[in-house]
């Protein structure tokens, strides 16, 4: 795969938990996204089953609020399985890697191994003086559904919480606020 100054990677995990320590990745999606067109390319999509993953696990909030069945955990294979796939589509990206919350996808692949090369900014952070969504400590971080909400009115969208649906949405985001110059990587 071949990195063009025009492309970039947009992925999203979901996992059991808050904590890269303490939790596990249960699915990640990676999309292509061109920044000068908008388009969308699909890389990768799949469920994993950590080998350490216990029946506490099922009390999960991504079991516990529907949006990901145990059954399709309990029969996936682990993330290691694809690791060699995962690092290669990376390795062609390194620098140039983005999601919704940087910071939170990221500590999770780094801790089970990978490397995505110098960090880019988080669009999820950069944009929070755009969206200017109130706190009790002023402006928070945006939810990347209220994002879609307040870029895409008229274009309903729910956040499926799922890796490559939710890396397909971020994408769109990221390319409405590149778009509207308030995002730069």
């Amino acid at each position: 795969m071949t990195s063009y100054e025009n492309e970039i990677l947009v992925l999203d995990i979901e996992t059991t938990g808050l904590s890269s320590r303490n939790d596990y990745i249960l699915e990640l999606g990676i999309v292509k996204l061109n920044i000068d067109t908008g388009e969308i390319t699909e890389l990768f999509d799949k469920v994993f089953k950590d080998p350490n993953l216990t029946a506490k696990h099922r009390n999960s909030w991504i079991f516990q609020n529907g949006f990901m069945d145990i059954e399709e955990v309990r029969n996936a294979n682990p993330i290691s399985d694809y690791k060699d796939e995962i690092q290669q589509t990376l390795n062609a990206f390194k620098g140039k890697i983005t999601a919704w919350n940087c910071d939170f996808d990221f500590s999770f692949l780094e801790a089970n191994g990978f490397e995505l090369g110098q960090k880019t900014t988080c669009p999820m952070k950069a944009s929070t003086d755009f969206f200017k969504i109130e706190s009790s400590r002023g402006y928070k971080w945006p939810k990347a559904q209220e994002a879609w909400d307040i870029l895409f009115p008229t274009t309903p969208k729910i956040e499926a919480h799922r890796g490559l649906d939710d890396s397909i949405m971020e994408a769109k985001i990221i390319f409405e606020l590149i778009q509207k110059g308030i995002y730069h990587l």
